[in-house]
């Protein structure tokens, strides 16, 4: 369980992480993830390290924004430290659509549940606090853990998009994926009852 002074500004909080608002403490530790990252192959920077200062720089870009882009840190209830990000970006306020992304900092906390848990506090909030309509998320088609995680958070694959990005001096395709209301809330009450199950 969290304190009420580690989840300041917290917009979400679940029984493991919580989610807030960015702030610039938070550059040393996207910072040193990205020395860190063993997966260079989904990262968008690959092999090249970030600076705090870069992260600095974009944090303060994001909290300048004018509100097509909500991004947010994942923060541990225990002690409040930055696990990771997760964000809603060019929102419409007008069709109530939005895209998402997620991510977390260290390998050692993927795999263990918390990326759903995340994924399923950031998709309340859209759907039930920002009154968001559809959201979609796109994922490089190699990363198949990511999809598969999209897929049981009530996504559908919507469409491929033909050599979209570059990875490893080759094109290749990325992944369309969409999500109405309905269908997240079907996924989050199998989850729950599936999450539920688990721990008895």
């Amino acid at each position: 369980m969290t304190t009420p002074d580690l989840a300041r500004n917290a917009v979400a909080i679940g029984e493991r992480v919580f989610l807030r608002p960015l702030e610039l403490d938070d550059a040393e530790a996207l910072s040193r993830a990205s020395h860190l990252e063993p997966e260079i192959e989904f990262s968008d920077a690959g092999r090249v390290p970030v600076t705090a200062l870069a992260f600095a720089h974009w944090i303060e870009r994001l909290q300048a924004q004018s509100g097509s882009s909500i991004d947010l840190a994942i923060c541990r209830n225990e002690d409040g430290v930055c696990i990771g990000t997760t964000a809603i970006r060019d929102i419409d306020w007008v069709h109530r659509t939005g895209e998402t992304g997620t991510g977390l900092l260290n390998a050692e906390d993927r795999g263990r549940g918390l990326g759903p848990e995340v994924k399923h506090l950031l998709l309340r909030y859209c759907f039930e606090q920002l009154g968001l309509h559809a959201i979609r998320s796109f994922v490089f088609s190699a990363n198949t853990r990511s999809a598969a995680a999209l897929r049981k958070q009530g996504y559908r694959q919507a469409g491929r998009l033909t050599a979209q990005i570059q990875k490893g001096g080759v094109y290749r395709d990325d992944l369309v994926f969409d999500l109405l209301r309905a269908d997240w809330e079907a996924a989050y009450e199998a989850w729950k009852t599936s999450d539920t199950a688990s721990k008895q």
